[in-house]
């Protein structure tokens, strides 16, 4: 793989046990050796960056799924890797999304979303089920409505657990699917500039983006135990949404940047 198809990661918060990072929309968590990863791609950049003799730890506690942007938590040694990872298997970290849905919802006060849910065979792909059915596990979120416009609604989605594709997959039970997720029936198109990008080859290994964002990251400091919280701001492809709707999501990165400073005051 060559550094030309190396996208360079945003950092957000970098220390000696962890790094915060902005994974763009299109890119795997992990993969293949051959193809670009935010793993991979992180790993040669701080290399480089750093002037490693050998390649720096970089450790992935959780994973984003493809089409989806947003702050991911990154361990820089095996020791933050397996606090990390307890903490996230006791779900004591607390993980918030923005997700732009095809339909209007009402706005209100926060609604609970529980479903039981498990993978396709032979698919990349999830579905809703009986509690009964094989394979079934519950699938639990908190989800609130910030607003709409033009048919579209913008949700803020607080997970408590992290199944395949939950947010995409019980949006769309409720006949809410993520704008430009077409695996789970959504009709539109979002940003038809990086869909333009993947069909051209500017970005061939790229992955057309869904109008899901990880916003906010809430865990510990894998030594002190501090409570900290982390922010990523939108992806440019945003400012392409209704302008009322872009205008409520940048309000409540804002409200989430605050948040964030007061926990590392």
């Amino acid at each position: 793989m060559s550094d030309e198809s190396l996208e360079t990661i945003p950092i957000i918060y970098e220390e000696s046990h962890f790094l915060l990072v902005d994974k763009p929309a299109g890119m795997f968590s992990q993969a293949a050796r051959d193809v670009p990863s935010l793993e991979t791609c992180l790993r040669e950049q701080l290399k480089r960056r750093d002037v490693h003799p050998g390649l720096p730890f970089v450790g992935l506690p959780h994973r984003l799924d493809r089409g989806t942007s947003g702050i991911m938590l990154i361990a820089r040694n095996q020791r933050a890797l397996k606090r990390f990872g307890e903490q996230f298997q006791s779900r004591k970290v607390h993980k918030f999304y923005m997700a732009v849905v095809e339909g209007v919802v009402e706005d209100g006060g926060p609604q609970r979303w529980e479903d039981f849910v498990r993978k396709i065979p032979d698919r990349p792909q999830a579905e809703v089920v009986s509690r009964q059915a094989s394979g079934a596990r519950l699938a639990v979120a908190t989800v609130r409505c910030l607003g709409g416009q033009a048919g579209l609604s913008l949700l803020l989605v607080g997970l408590e657990t992290g199944r395949m594709h939950q947010i995409r997959l019980q949006a769309a039970s409720r006949g809410l699917p993520v704008l430009g997720d077409a695996a789970y029936g959504a009709r539109q198109v979002f940003s038809a500039s990086s869909v333009s990008q993947v069909a051209s080859g500017d970005r061939p290994h790229a992955h057309p983006p869904i109008a899901l964002h990880a916003l906010r990251l809430e865990f510990r400091h894998p030594q002190t135990a501090k409570p900290l919280s982390g922010t990523a701001n939108l992806p440019p492809s945003w400012a392409t949404l209704p302008t009322a709707v872009a205008e409520l999501a940048q309000a409540e990165v804002a409200r989430s940047r605050r948040q964030m400073a007061e926990s590392w005051a």
